[in-house]
C-alpha cells in the first residue's frame, strides 16, 4: 500500500508539473508570431461599452496568435509528418523534388494503373463515337485530347516510395485503345508533354499544367485535327518564366510550399467579340458557363469542350489560325462531373471541329452520366 502511494504522489507531482508549463507557455512569446493586432474594430460613434468590448477582443486575438506557441506546434507538426512521409493534406504529396501533387478524385492511383474503370471508360468511348455520329452531316472533325494528370507525365518527380510499385495499364491507355477501334482521331498528351524539354510541364504548386504545355498540346491537337498550318509560333505565344499566382494546392498547404510559383508568360491577341451564340446548358460555378469568340467574318468553326485545362489559354490561341468562331463549354454541368452536358448546345452550334479535353482524372462516365438531348446508349 505504501508503495501505490508512493506512486499516487509522483504521478500528481507530474500532473501538476506539466499543467504548471502549460501555464508558464502561455507567458512566452511565440518566435513564429505575427505580433499584429487584429479583429475588434467598432464603428465610429459606437458607445463606450463596445469600444471596450472591441479593445480587449484585439487584446485576446493578439494573445492567442502569438503566446502559448500556437503558431509554433503547426510548424513542428508539418516538420515531423513531412519526416515520415506522412503529409498534412490526405489530398496533396510531394514529389521528389518539391512538386506538390493532388491525389483528390483518385488521381494517384489512376496514373499509377491501380485504377480500372472498365465500364466508365467504355461509355466515355461510346459518348465520342455518338458524338462523331451525330455531328457526321455536319462534316464535323472530333478530336479526343485529355489533358493528363500531372503523375501521368512528371514520372521523374513521384517521390520515392512509388518507385517500388509496377506500371500498370492505365484508364487513359485504355481509353486510347478503345478510341482507336472506333475510328475516332485522338492525342496521347502525355507523350507530347513527356517529350518536352522544359524542366516542369506543370506548375509546381498546381494541378494544372504550364503555359508551354498548354500551347504545345494545342499544337499537337491541331496536327491531329489534320491542320499542322494551325499550329501556334511558341516563340510568339510564350515569354520568359515569371512570377505567377498562388496554385490551388499552396493555397490548401496552410504553409509555404517548396516552391515558388512560377509560369512562362503568355503573349495573346485580344480575344474576339461574342458572336451571339447563346449555350442553354448551364453550369453549376457561372465562370465554366459557355462562350464564344468571333475572330473573323467567314471561315472554319471550332468548339471545345473541356474544363478549367482549356478555359482560358485554348480559345485565345485561335486568334493566331484562319477559325472564325470557336466556342467553348464545360464537359458537365458540374465542376467534378463528366460527360452529363448539353448536346443539343453542340448540335446548335455546328462546329466544323470538335475537340473534347476533359481533365483525365475526371473523363470517365460514372454512374451511367451521359448528355442531354443525346440518345442514350441504355
Amino acid at each position: 500500500m505504501p508503495l501505490l502511494l508512493r506512486h499516487r504522489r509522483r504521478m500528481g507531482i507530474l500532473v501538476v508539473g506539466i499543467i504548471a508549463l502549460l501555464l508558464i507557455g502561455n507567458l512566452i512569446p511565440d518566435p513564429s508570431g505575427r505580433y499584429i493586432w487584429r479583429g475588434g474594430q467598432k464603428l465610429p460613434g459606437a458607445p463606450w461599452y463596445e469600444q471596450l468590448h472591441g479593445r480587449l477582443q484585439r487584446l485576446a486575438f493578439y494573445v492567442q496568435d502569438n503566446f502559448g506557441f500556437r503558431a509554433s506546434l503547426p510548424l513542428v507538426r508539418l516538420a515531423i509528418r513531412d519526416t515520415l512521409n506522412s503529409p498534412e493534406n490526405g489530398f496533396i504529396y510531394v514529389g521528389r523534388n518539391g512538386q506538390l501533387l493532388f491525389a483528390g478524385q483518385h488521381a494517384a492511383g489512376q496514373s499509377a494503373g491501380a485504377l480500372m474503370r472498365k465500364d466508365a471508360v467504355e461509355r466515355f468511348a461510346a459518348l465520342m463515337m455518338a458524338l462523331q455520329r451525330e455531328l457526321a452531316s455536319y462534316g464535323t472533325k472530333v478530336v479526343v485530347a485529355l489533358p493528363p494528370n500531372a503523375q501521368s507525365v512528371d514520372l521523374e518527380q513521384l517521390p520515392e516510395w512509388q518507385d517500388k510499385y509496377p506500371a500498370q495499364p492505365t484508364e487513359y491507355s485504355y481509353l486510347l485503345e478503345e478510341l482507336k477501334v472506333r475510328g475516332i482521331a485522338a492525342v496521347d498528351l502525355r507523350d507530347v508533354l513527356r517529350q518536352s524539354t522544359d524542366a516542369r510541364r506543370y506548375l509546381p504548386n498546381d494541378t494544372h499544367w504550364t503555359n508551354r504545355s498548354a500551347v504545345l498540346s494545342f499544337n499537337a491537337v491541331m496536327r491531329a485535327a489534320g491542320h499542322p498550318d494551325w499550329q501556334v509560333n511558341e516563340a510568339e505565344v510564350l515569354g520568359p518564366v515569371g512570377p505567377f499566382f498562388l496554385g490551388d494546392l499552396a493555397r490548401s498547404l496552410r504553409r509555404t510550399p517548396p516552391l515558388p510559383d512560377e509560369n512562362q508568360v503568355l503573349n495573346l491577341k485580344p480575344p474576339g467579340p461574342s458572336t451571339g451564340f447563346v449555350f442553354e446548358g448551364k453550369h453549376e460555378a457561372k465562370p465554366f458557363n459557355g462562350f464564344t469568340y468571333r475572330y473573323a467574318e467567314s471561315g472554319p468553326r471550332v468548339l471545345i469542350i473541356g474544363d478549367s485545362y482549356t478555359l482560358n489559354i485554348w480559345p485565345r490561341l485561335f486568334a493566331f489560325t484562319p477559325v472564325a468562331e470557336v466556342g467553348w463549354m464545360h464537359m458537365s454541368k458540374t465542376t467534378y462531373g463528366s460527360c452529363d452536358f448539353n448536346f443539343a448546345d453542340v448540335k446548335r452550334f455546328k462546329p466544323d471541329l470538335l475537340i473534347v479535353a476533359r481533365g483525365e482524372r475526371l473523363f470517365p462516365c460514372l454512374n451511367g452520366s451521359w448528355p442531354d438531348y443525346l440518345t442514350s446508349p441504355d
